[in-house]
């Protein structure tokens, strides 16, 4: 039987794939094993930012520390998004022009427009 050791460096390897050669920022439960992901989530090295979704912290993170979803949060958009809506969707104007202009800011609110979505006022 493997050592926890070893278990933990079979999770940090499948995680580290998903980050080098698959490019991911933003993970889905289904893109891991429930083993796996309960051991990185235990062992903090992802935190669940919506139900099902996943970004990788570094461990020296704090409870509260917000840095790990500022840098990830452009990509985590992008993918749940594309996820969600796929081709059917599109940021505000305003939010548009701003990253076109090269301000990744993170708005406090992003204003989106769906096709099959809602399209409420919040």
């Amino acid at each position: 039987m493997a050592a926890p050791q070893e278990k933990l460096a079979q999770s940090l390897e499948i995680l580290k794939d998903l980050q080098d050669n698959k490019g991911l920022v933003a993970i889905k439960t289904t893109e891991l094993s429930r083993v796996h992901r309960e051991r990185l989530l235990e062992h903090g090295f992802i935190k669940e930012v919506l139900k099902g979704w996943y970004i990788p912290i570094p461990l020296d993170e704090q409870e509260g520390d917000s840095t790990s979803w500022y840098t990830s949060y452009w990509s985590f958009c992008s993918r749940y998004l594309n996820e969600r809506y796929g081709d059917s969707y599109c940021i505000s104007a305003e939010q548009s022009l701003q990253i076109h202009a090269g301000n990744r800011t993170v708005p406090h609110q992003l204003i989106i427009r769906a096709t099959n979505g809602t399209n409420s006022i919040t």
